[in-house]
């Protein structure tokens, strides 16, 4: 077990991380970010195949990367799991980066079963990913983390629905802390605003090349994702939010696909 009085910056050796929505996006990124450090890292994914082809055959070969192929909107198969890493390989970090968006996602165009599926995925799968782990967490001082938006502060082009469940995540994470933090559980909640990732092909215009370059990447959340999780144990990166220095602002998101500056436009033709 790590000792959390005892962990260097940046290092995650000897920690065991449950990290969600890792086949692709931020997730996946993470992933990676915690192997670099050190960490051993289970990795839940619809599409586990596509974290074996992320993180290739000899990190899971080693043991390094464990791949569950389930869905976090599903309660039994999240607690089940939640069990048996506490009789196998209990964690310290947990990473609840799973999320979806929808196309038609103005409120004239939500449908119970789109709703559905944003609040399974986005707010369900963050509570069962906790319920399931938070035991094992709290035993080791350890840390969760919440993939936000900047669209839980502020409405937006991402839509109501989206928009609902990312603050509700953020209201979730800060329930837990308020709970948990006297027990040395940390929790972060990390607000991106726009990150080039497969979401964004969900977008009714989705944006374009040219633009995306200029776009927060994965690597960049899963780069703040280390840095929280690695402080000082006496220190909490209770939130965090990330913009695209170029294109956005604390508070000037709303802008599905900002232009890009003119200087920016002649640099890249």
């Amino acid at each position: 077990m790590s000792d959390p009085n005892d962990r260097a910056f940046g290092r995650m050796d000897g920690r065991v991380a449950l990290v969600t929505g890792a086949s692709s996006g931020i997730g996946e990124a993470i992933v990676r970010s915690f192997l670099d450090a050190g960490a051993r890292v289970h990795a839940v994914a619809r599409r586990g195949m596509m974290v074996e082809d992320s993180v290739g055959l000899e990190a899971i070969e080693a043991g390094r990367v464990v791949v569950h192929a389930l869905d976090v909107g599903d309660k039994e198969a999240m607690l089940s799991l939640g069990a048996e890493l506490e009789r196998s390989d209990p964690i310290d970090t947990l990473v609840c980066a799973a999320g979806v968006n929808v196309t038609a996602r103005r409120m004239a165009e939500l449908t119970p079963e789109s709703w559905e599926q944003l609040v399974d995925t986005n707010l369900h799968g963050v509570f069962f990913s906790i319920r399931a782990t938070l035991g094992q967490i709290r035993e080791r001082a350890g840390d969760v983390v919440v993939i936000s938006s900047v669209t839980a502060t502020w409405p937006d082009h991402a839509g109501g629905g989206y928009g609902a469940t990312k603050s509700g995540v953020l209201g979730l994470a800060r329930g837990l802390s308020i709970d948990e933090h006297m027990n040395g559980v940390r929790v972060t909640s990390i607000l991106p605003g726009i990150v080039n990732t497969p979401i964004l092909d969900k977008r009714p215009i989705p944006p374009s090349d040219e633009l995306r370059a200029w776009c927060l990447q994965p690597e960049d959340v899963a780069t703040a994702t280390l840095v929280a999780v690695t402080m000082p144990a006496r220190a909490n990166v209770a939130e965090m939010t990330l913009v695209a220095t170029r294109l956005q602002a604390l508070g000037k998101t709303q802008l599905a696909n900002p232009e890009l500056p003119d200087a920016l436009r002649a640099s890249a033709s």
